[in-house]
């Protein structure tokens, strides 16, 4: 009895204790998180859908303005007008007009008018058309835009991953250090026991022991900050537990200076806005332009009338409306030159995103060739490193040296692991940076 009570608590257990196993964060999949749930990336999106709307709003320009209006009143005094006989005029056929006295009285219930009108423009089909294309820009401005928040966020993902990672080795050098001091501290006690070492050289080795416990420590707190760092891009609860996974293979990437910078230029978000804005600064120049353009409305309206007994109750009309400011004073002469002014803007600015492009591209390649270099020499160093300990260490053991040589070889040997392993992940950091230079996310 007692046997099927633990087995069917263990199957319940199960599916909990699988379900609470720390998530496998993958650099891919960090990204695509990030880049759908980032507040920085939503933000931008927004943006670019308040700017579509917009856009759709110009359009309905284009169509008649279609509105109705009303109102309605009372007198709160009465007016009786009296127009007497004949006072406008006695003719022979017809004789006194009026030919009695008339009085009429002020409607004392309550009057009202309504009225529908609808106002086509003509002249301005031109200008809205000038805006809609540059509301069309600005909407592909803030593609751009989004692009260029999606690349930065992807940058500082990597960023974070990396130094996870950094920090992951680190504490594992960390760790294999306190092995090691661990090991030492047993063969120094023997030695201070047989008298063949000193206390304080035993003391020495526990200081550094601790130290290294210490260090330990201190990469954990620092590993746990980044992973929450890495949580708040994300978008995500900053206390969600993971695990980095390996880096995939490194795959190649151009090293082609002209070939890399021409990628660069087609890619680039911020290259692509430069050209985006002498466009938008254009349609500006072209939209001031269009204000010397006469206002012609087409218009039609029916209204009607209650409670009114001197005017016909309804009315109907259609008919054109032309405004032309003859004489500005030189305001439309100014705003043209302020666009004009906008446009040489926009070129120098574009000159200057490319060269700046350029030279981010060549940078990176140069970073990403010493990145790999540096590999090779930390690679040499912690070879030698290991090497020279473990032979000290040998030496020791047959009390042949100092115990100093033994801890100043060890440290090497950490610090020679830790340049090697920050060199490795350089080669990774260079290359984002390169990808992000490319215009690549």
């Amino acid at each position: 009895m007692f046997q099927r009570f633990l087995f069917g608590l263990i199957v319940l257990m199960v599916p909990g204790m699988v379900y609470c196993q720390t998530q496998q964060l993958t650099l891919p999949d960090a990204l695509d998180i990030a880049l759908e749930h980032n507040l920085t990336v939503s933000n931008v999106r927004l943006h670019q859908t308040s700017v579509s709307k917009n856009v759709d709003a110009l359009r309905t320009k284009r169509y008649p303005v279609l509105s109705v209006s009303g109102g309605t009143s009372k007198n709160l005094e009465s007016q009786n007008y009296t127009f007497e006989k004949g006072v406008w005029g006695n003719y022979p056929t017809v004789g006194d007009i009026p030919s009695k006295d008339i009085t009429i009285e002020s409607a004392n219930d309550f009057t009202g008018m309504a009225m529908l009108s609808a106002v086509l423009p003509l002249s301005q089909q031109y200008s809205i058309d000038l805006n809609i294309k540059q509301g069309t820009v600005k909407y592909d401005i803030a593609g751009e835009q989004l692009r260029l928040a999606k690349q930065d966020i992807a940058r500082a993902v990597k960023q974070q991953y990396f130094g996870i990672i950094q920090a992951h080795n680190d504490l594992d050098v960390t760790m294999e250090s306190i092995l090691f001091y661990k090991s030492l501290q047993k063969l120094v006690t023997n030695y201070v026991a047989q008298q063949t070492a000193f206390k304080y050289e035993l003391l020495e080795v526990n200081s550094k022991l601790a130290q290294r416990q210490l260090n330990a420590q201190s990469e954990r707190n620092r590993l746990a900050t980044r992973k929450e760092q890495l949580n708040n891009l994300l978008g995500r609860d900053i206390n969600m537990d993971f695990n980095v996974t390996k880096l995939p293979t490194l795959q190649g990437v151009s090293t082609d200076v002209d070939e890399a910078i021409a990628r660069a230029l087609k890619l680039r978000p911020d290259i692509r806005m430069s050209k985006l804005n002498i466009k938008d600064a254009k349609l500006g120049y072209d939209i001031k332009k269009a204000d010397y353009i006469p206002i012609i409305d087409l218009s039609m309206g029916y209204s009607r009338f209650y409670n009114y007994d001197l005017i016909p109750d309804t009315e109907s009309y259609v008919g054109l409306r032309v405004k032309w400011e003859f004489f500005d004073w030189g305001r439309k002469k100014n705003l043209l030159a302020s666009e004009n002014s906008k446009i040489r803007q926009a070129d120098n600015k574009a000159i200057e995103t490319k060269n700046k492009a350029e030279i981010d591209v060549k940078k990176c390649l140069r970073q990403l060739n010493e990145s790999e270099q540096s590999v090779v020499v930390a690679e040499l160093s912690r070879a030698a490193a290991k090497d020279k300990l473990q032979v000290l260490m040998n030496q020791y053991k047959q009390q042949a040296i100092l115990l100093q040589k033994v801890l100043d070889a060890e440290t090497g040997f950490k610090r020679a692991n830790n340049k090697y392993s920050s060199a490795i992940l350089s080669v990774w950091e260079s290359q984002a940076k390169l990808e992000k230079a490319l215009g690549e996310i």
